[in-house]
């Protein structure tokens, strides 16, 4: 068979999954690449690690079973990735993935032998899909070897007999690199003897020899500056202190920092539970293991052994369940102790801090071991820069880091290494050129590095710090280019880190409350306009009654049915032969009918016309119907000694509702606004996660850190506001501050309920402005600036009609007691004007 490629069922399937954009373009990938691929074609997704491979396989089982497939096969490196993926599909698990479709009958070589496995195998509707580990495929033990080839004893065929016949059969070989690591010959050997019609990659870190077969490329850099995952930090000590105590006891001081600000989140988050920070450490030995775990849970340390979990190919089926739970917010482990099994496919989210050390230190830099901890607890970054970040533990020092972090600057900058930067000890708030970083990582001569702070690996762009970054603005609105930066990756000491958490944890446990500046009472009312369309109220008195009755003539005759006859003969052939003939009397004979009495007619003909319209019952009304209908019956003739049949009676009531209906629908549609106020702020107190920065330390563009929160505002009613452009939204804030005509402003975000509608096109869409103004006569005012190359863009064009339709709205409802105006003003207008007058002199302004 082939798999033809379905554009829209990719879109279904991406909306039924709620896929990430790089998961959807993935699938699409594949998907193309299956359409017209040649049988047992080969194919690789690379994703990084942390962005949702998973959701992947989710979704392409979902296009496979849409597509007619009704036999995969998933193979996975080893039994815990095997373990996660049947929970990923198993209905009710907390890991199965919400949304799949395709409902599979999971199949393992654990379960072939039951009874529901062979009904499955014998019917072609039911989809299947087998997930076994590569080593059953390459290195089968004796008892594994038995239940592949033995035949069902209810289905006389063994399962791998099964495989090799079907001809739908795809492969998905998860964490695919693995099967390159000295095993690639066998790896395709034993999947060629299954005969696939595909066979699907997915990986983070694709062999080099496979790099042929990728046909999706999302590397971590991207992951990153999107904002999937979370941004690395590299701690180290400049002191030379490299113990192995001392690095375990940094871990942990970290571990308590990031413990301290998911508390204070989670309690001022609303919809957050709370997810326990653990610490992940890897070694090369079991001996190596047990050291580590021994010193952890010492009484200078964990001081508990309950509180450490150590992760070997010796530990129990009870170790394996408890880092199943390591996410259960009742879990009491707090450290990870694992012998590089760990590596791949172990996908909890709570890894906070990552440790490798003696002689695995030189592959802590691989995504592979930093992958264990990129995973965001709550799906998306919160803004907060400990909960945002992992921390890797390394006591080299930043210069030696830095030429040692060559594979990690692979996978965080990727192809952008010679367009990042590097600042030493940024101040919050206020951007930084930096020290251009070459080629190879390598920094001028001349680069002074800090004994204690903060190092930031810089990268052209915009970056997702903000999970609602772009939440307040159109894609269109916002300036991609602007000399915008973000994090690649950092490195700090353990004081610095200690020191942002503290001032994390601090600014969370301080929530923002509303000011009345200027004398403005809060709370405010702000107008709501709700727009609909509405129909004018129809009367049956507006029917013109003659033609009505010249429809009613249509129905004049009543034809009646007639009997159909038919006749039984009998007649000779040539022969002499009698056989009978049945033929049709064709005399017609009206056949017997009810009539309806006039009155009747009349009746049922003036409820149908008030109950068909949805007209009022009104004594108005049922006389208006009184008359269309006896105009109606006038025209068909219709008298007490004529009645109509009840047949005949129905078809002309239905013509003439059919007909006063269309009459209805296409009376004039006028829009309408509701306008009604809401209160504003509610609730009243809002959470900053990050720590304020001073206003005044950004004079310039050059300075202005895009959404970050700056504080110093007296004239707004929050204190502390963010802001996406420096032309023109800090600066008209500035102007605000500046101007005595401006009693109060609002920097409209999404806790503001201020929606003006607009059209694009012939769909109907919302935006938010940027500020509400209050001037000193009480005026208030909605406020955008825009960049000077938009403000005749069309887009800008509607939303200024809509605008200025919403004052005029808003202004003639008695809901509202206060008069308000519009504003727009160019970048240009924001920079020359150095007062509120000048704003309004300059910009263009709707009342």
């Amino acid at each position: 068979m082939s798999i033809d490629y379905d554009g829209a069922l990719v879109e279904q399937v991406s909306y039924n999954l709620d896929l990430r954009e790089p998961n959807q373009a993935a699938l699409r990938a594949i998907a193309r690449a299956l359409d017209g691929a040649e049988p047992g074609s080969e194919f690789i997704a690379d994703l990084a690690t942390g962005v949702g491979k998973t959701y992947i396989a989710g979704g392409l089982l979902d296009y496979l079973y849409e597509s007619g497939v009704r036999n995969v096969l998933i193979v996975t490196p080893g039994s815990t990735i095997q373990r996660k993926t049947i929970d990923n599909l198993t209905p009710g698990h907390p890991k199965y993935l919400r949304g799949l479709q395709s409902r599979p009958m999971v199949i393992t070589l654990d379960t072939v032998e039951r009874g529901e496995v062979g009904a499955a195998l014998d019917s072609p509707d039911v989809f299947k899909v087998f997930v076994f580990t590569v080593q059953s495929l390459l290195r089968p033990n004796k008892e594994d070897r038995r239940r592949a080839y033995q035949p069902h004893e209810t289905l006389g065929t063994a399962v791998q007999t099964y495989l090799e016949g079907a001809d739908d059969l795809v492969v998905i070989a998860d964490e695919h690199h693995v099967y390159y690591s000295g095993s690639a010959k066998k790896f395709e050997a034993a999947i060629g003897d299954l005969h696939p019609l595909a066979t699907i990659g997915l990986t983070a870190t694709p062999h080099e020899a496979s790099l042929q077969m990728r046909v999706f490329h999302y590397p971590l850099s991207d992951a990153i500056a999107d904002g999937y995952v979370k941004v690395p930090v590299l701690v180290t000590r400049q002191d030379g202190i490299h113990d192995v105590r001392t690095q375990l006891a940094d871990g942990l001081t970290l571990l308590d920092a990031k413990r301290e600000a998911m508390r204070v989140y989670c309690a001022q988050a609303r919809g957050r539970a709370y997810v326990e920070p653990v610490m992940f450490l890897v070694a090369t030995t079991i001996e190596e293991a047990t050291e580590y775990r021994d010193l952890l849970v010492g009484s200078d340390m964990l001081g508990s052994s309950d509180a450490v979990l150590l992760v070997t190919s010796e530990e129990p089926d009870t170790t394996l369940a408890a880092l199943d739970r390591l996410e259960d917010p009742a879990s009491p482990v707090r450290a990870v102790v694992s012998v590089s099994m760990l590596k791949e496919g172990w996908d909890v989210k709570n890894i906070y801090v990552i440790a490798s050390v003696r002689s695995m230190e030189s592959s802590l830099l691989t995504e592979q071991v930093l992958g264990r901890g990129l995973r965001l607890p709550f799906g998306q970054r919160t803004g907060n820069a400990m909960l945002d970040t992992v921390e890797v533990l390394s006591h080299r020092s930043f210069a030696s880091l830095l030429k040692q972090a060559k594979s990690l600057l692979e996978e965080t900058l990727g192809g952008r290494i010679n367009q990042a930067s590097v600042v030493a000890n940024p101040v919050p708030g206020r951007r930084a050129a930096g020290a251009a970083l070459g080629a190879q990582g390598e920094l001028p001569a001349d680069f002074l590095w800090p004994k204690s702070g903060t190092v930031e690996v810089l990268l052209p762009g915009a970056a997702a710090t903000d999970p609602d970054q772009l939440g307040l603005f159109d894609k269109s609105d916002v300036d991609s280019s602007a000399g915008r930066s973000h994090v690649g990756f950092s490195m700090a000491t353990v004081d610095a880190r200690v020191a942002v958490g503290a001032a994390a944890r601090s600014t969370m446990t301080r929530p923002l409350t509303p000011r009345s500046p200027g004398g403005v009472r809060i709370p405010l009312f702000l107008p709501s306009v709700v727009t609909r369309w509405e129909r004018d109220l129809f009367s049956l008195s507006s029917i013109n009654l003659e033609s009505v009755e010249a429809l009613g003539r249509l129905f004049a005759q009543d034809n009646a049915p007639t009997l159909t006859r038919k006749a039984l003969d009998a007649e000779r052939d040539a022969s002499g032969t009698t056989r009978v003939v049945i033929r049709d009397e064709l005399e017609q004979v009206v056949a017997t009918q009810t009539v309806m009495p006039f009155d009747t007619i009349e009746t049922d003909l003036v409820g149908r016309l008030i109950r068909t319209n949805a007209v009022e019952a009104t004594a108005g009304e049922i006389n208006a119907a009184v008359a269309v209908a006896r105009a109606f019956l006038a025209g068909a003739g219709v008298t007490d000694r004529t009645p109509w049949r009840a047949e005949h009676g129905r078809l002309a009531t239905a013509r003439l509702t059919e007909w006063i209906g269309a009459k209805q629908t296409s009376s004039p549609v006028r829009q309408v606004r509701d306008v009604h106020p809401v209160r504003w702020p509610e609730p009243s107190e809002r959470l900053e996660v990050r720590p304020a920065a001073d206003r005044q330390i950004v004079t310039s563009s050059r300075d202005f850190e895009p959404r970050h929160p700056y504080t110093g505002w007296a004239k707004s009613v929050y204190e502390v506001n963010a802001f996406d452009a420096f032309s023109t939204e800090f600066t008209l804030a500035g102007i605000f501050e500046s101007s005595p005509a401006v009693k109060a402003w609002i920097r409209v975000d999404d806790t503001v309920p201020l929606r003006i509608s607009y059209l694009a096109g012939a769909v109907q869409k919302q935006y938010e402005p940027d500020f509400i103004v209050i001037d000193s006569e009480g005026l208030h005012w909605i406020v955008e600036g825009k960049r000077d190359s938009e403000m005749n863009s069309p887009v800008v064009n509607a939303k200024r009609s809509a605008a200025a339709a919403w004052v005029k709205t808003v202004n003639s409802s008695a809901e509202v007691h206060e008069s308000w105006a519009y504003l727009i003003a160019s970048e240009a207008v924001c920079s020359a004007a150095s007062s509120w007058e000048g704003v309004k002199s300059g910009g263009q302004v709707y009342r």
